[in-house]
Formats: C-alpha cells, sequence, structure tokens
C-alpha cells in the first residue's frame, strides 16, 4: 500500500480480503480507483474487478492474517 499527500491507494502483489464475502487474494493490477484482485480458492483463474467506492469493498490485509502458521499433521 501506498500513502502520498494525494490519499491512500493498493498496490500490485497487496494481499486484500473482500469484506463482504471474507475471499482473499492478491491485487494483480491497479489503475486509479480500479483493482483487479486475483482471486485465492477458485479452480480457474479468475480475476474480480470492483470499484473500490461503489461495487465491493476490500482491506488490506496484515502479514500475520494473510500467512498463518500451519501446524504439521504427521505422527
Amino acid at each position: 500500500m501506498e500513502t502520498n499527500i494525494n490519499g491512500t491507494y493498493f498496490q500490485e502483489g497487496d494481499r486484500v480480503r473482500v469484506k463482504r464475502t471474507r475471499e482473499q487474494g492478491i491485487i494483480n493490477a491497479a489503475d486509479g480507483g480500479v483493482v483487479y484482485v486475483l482471486m485465492d480458492e477458485t479452480n480457474e483463474t479468475r480475476l474480480f474487478s470492483a470499484y473500490i467506492d461503489e461495487d465491493a469493498y476490500i482491506e488490506l490485509m496484515a502479514p500475520e492474517e494473510a500467512n498463518p502458521q500451519r501446524k504439521d499433521s504427521r505422527r
């Protein structure tokens, strides 16, 4: 995420979550107020696009949320 005198903007590679559905993904591209997110947990490559202020709200995920520690299931 980038913050400057004009505001705060998402950048390519940021991990985000769609607030309404809790789906997660990585920003693939950003252009002004439009972001394209490559969603996790899909059977095919799917791009979700939204005008941040109009169609869907997304939030930046903290690093600890984005990479939860996995427990070893082997015994």
